[in-house]
């Protein structure tokens, strides 16, 4: 079993995360409404585990599998849902 890290708040994850969105949103802007920092380190001053986590917000089925296509052009290793039906998960270690 891994460690769990919990860490103080860092200001830098807003950061890590717009470095992310800029990214990833050029590659699926033609298919999703928006993306959205969620998780714990989307959170002011509150102690996280350092993973960036993020939405990304689709119409549809149709759209979700664009992004998929989308996001593995750009380097993204589609991991399926991990065990939690209508999620799609993609790994990243930033």
């Amino acid at each position: 079993m891994d460690k769990i890290i919990v860490e103080e708040y860092n200001p830098k994850w807003k950061d890590w995360y717009e470095e992310l969105k800029s990214t990833i949103w050029p590659a699926v802007s033609d298919y999703a409404l928006n993306i959205e920092h969620v998780g714990s380190t989307s959170i002011e001053n509150l102690s996280a585990k350092p993973k960036i986590d993020i939405d990304i917000i689709v119409n549809d089925l149709n759209a979700s599998n664009d992004c998929i296509t989308a996001l593995e052009k750009i380097g993204y290793k589609h991991r399926g849902d991990l065990g939690i039906v209508g999620r799609e998960a993609y790994p990243f270690n930033f």
